[in-house]
């Protein structure tokens, strides 16, 4: 079992191509990442601050990646954003 949650099923993308990610989440003090897996499971994550994520992140190789989000509070939280590719 994953330690995060992913939302959306992969999508490839290139070398170079830059992914935006624009989300909100609550309570305002989770703490709570954003990012891209790859096809080996690894994780590219930003974190969030404050309830909000608007950060962006360079592909840097050819690939597979499913967009998600890492809960690492102690509490439910809720999510949602959008993701520019």
């Amino acid at each position: 079992l994953f330690p995060y949650t992913t939302l959306f099923r992969s999508f490839p993308l290139e070398a170079g191509e830059i992914v935006t990610i624009n989300a909100t989440y609550s309570p305002l003090d989770a703490n709570v990442d954003f990012g891209l897996i790859d096809e080996n499971d690894t994780f590219y994550h930003l974190k969030g601050e404050n309830g909000s994520f608007s950060k962006s992140i360079k592909i840097s190789v050819r690939g597979n990646y499913t967009f998600a989000v890492k809960n690492n509070s102690d509490y439910v939280i809720e999510a949602s954003g959008y993701v520019n590719y």
